[in-house]
């Protein structure tokens, strides 16, 4: 090839690298205000300038967290500290920057051991509105528990004078009954069999105690469901990524007769119960790392 046909190439190239440079810094004028021309700044330099502002409006808010709060200060190793920073620096929503001045604050709070690494880019990936459905979610559950929590208090707190009271009323009715039948022989009147009923009842009630001690605990440890109501399908699949949600399924059987003729007669059916239409229900729950993620993410008041 002849020196002027490199010299051609060289200087097409040039030209096409030094329009691609213009409009890659027109471009970034229109995302990034003030436009680089007006700072007198490389790409490079604004960019830098802009993230470094990002970090220093967050570690001031995260200051002032810290004298609101008496928090003491610990430090945190670089391998924490660093990707913060990193991940910090991008966020320019004043919402979310606070977020990320609490996450900091409790990361660097003596009375805290948050050194989880994986916070930081977490919340990197979450828009505002991702996020203040996962707090909403986690504050119904704590007002769910505390709630639950009280019931099965007052519940414990009740349940052996409820259970001396019952017991005591089946021994009364059982006295009862032995007067109606001196020699022992079971007795069928009308009275007799009020009687026996309602011991029974009492008897039921003495053993729900127990189902109920046991269905209030699995109410306070069951997870919160996220309402997909107000929620695009994307959000959702970002959060379910990020291992803060999950899908969970529940299976659930409904119960049909069909009548088998039997012996030789037409008319006479023996009635079976099959279990054949399955129906499955699917919910997206918050998970023990959202909860825990979120909550590093609130402020905790001195």
């Amino acid at each position: 090839m002849s020196d002027d046909s490199n010299q051609r190439k060289i200087d097409v190239t040039s030209t096409a690298i030094e329009k691609g440079i213009d409009v890659a810094k027109g471009f970034i004028d229109k995302l990034v205000l003030p436009p680089a021309e007006e700072l007198g700044l490389l790409i490079k330099d604004q960019i830098s300038l802009w993230r470094f502002n990002n970090q220093v409006r967050i570690l001031n808010k995260a200051k002032a967290v810290c004298e609101k709060n008496n928090v003491s200060v610990k430090a945190i190793p670089p391998k924490l500290l660093c990707p913060y920073l990193e991940h910090a620096s991008l966020e320019d929503d004043d919402e979310l920057q606070d977020k990320w001045a609490i996450l900091l604050v409790n990361m660097v709070d003596s009375q805290q051991n948050i050194q989880n690494h994986v916070f930081p880019y977490i919340l990197s990936q979450l828009s505002s509105d991702e996020f203040k459905l996962l707090e909403s979610v986690l504050i119904e559950k704590e007002r769910r528990v505390s709630e639950l929590e009280g019931e099965l208090s007052e519940f414990l707190e009740n349940r052996s004078a409820i259970e001396i009271r019952l017991k005591s009323e089946v021994d009364e009715i059982s006295q009862k009954l032995q007067s109606l039948s001196p020699d022992g022989k079971q007795v069928y009147s009308a009275e007799a069999m009020e009687l026996r009923s309602s011991a029974r009842s009492k008897e039921r009630e003495i053993r729900s105690l127990e189902y109920k001690e046991f269905m209030l605990r699995r109410q306070i440890a069951a997870p919160e469901s996220i309402p997909e109501k107000n929620i695009k399908e994307f959000e959702i699949a970002n959060i379910i990524r990020l291992g803060l949600a999950k899908v969970v399924y529940e299976a659930s059987a409904g119960t049909h007769s069909i009548e088998v003729p039997i012996g030789d007669r037409d008319s006479s059916y023996a009635s079976v119960d099959f279990d054949i239409e399955i129906d499955t229900d699917t919910s997206t729950i918050l998970t023990e790392l959202g909860e825990l993620f979120i909550d590093a993410c609130r402020e905790k008041n001195a």
